[in-house]
């Protein structure tokens, strides 16, 4: 939500009024939007249409973040799937082509290897975001 912060000074002959606020929402507090119409009311429209603008560009690149991380998980878990078969496929045939301990070897720190990073690693990221 916004903040917004107010100060004002008054002395005898000189008045002064700070007026501040802080927010990620794209529409200004109604008060201002107020303060807008009393001044130049024909910018208000505009300031509406600014608003609808910049509205639209946060959920279009909303989803478009959404759909590259979406698109990024995928690429990161096929390519996972694709080294584990071909190792366990490399594997498999250096075992019938009697090489039983490169075999081994590769198999199982292959499956190994990716189990834990895949394992651990979202293991990771839950403690690190929470539960």
């Amino acid at each position: 939500m916004g903040r917004s912060t107010h100060a004002q000074i008054k002395e005898p002959n000189r008045q002064m009024t700070l007026s501040a606020h802080d927010s990620d929402a794209p529409l200004l507090p109604m008060s201002q939007i107020e303060r807008l119409q009393q001044i130049c009311p024909e910018r208000v429209p505009w300031l509406f249409d600014e608003t609808q603008k910049e509205g639209d560009f946060r959920r279009a690149e909303t989803t478009r973040i959404n759909w590259m991380v979406f698109a990024e998980r995928m690429i990161g878990q096929i390519a996972g799937l694709v080294i584990g078969c071909v190792s366990l496929w490399v594997s498999y045939l250096l075992a019938m082509s009697g090489h039983d301990w490169v075999a081994a070897v590769i198999g199982g720190t292959t499956v190994v290897g990716l189990v834990s990073a895949f394992v651990i690693g979202v293991k990771k990221k839950k403690d690190a975001t929470g539960p």
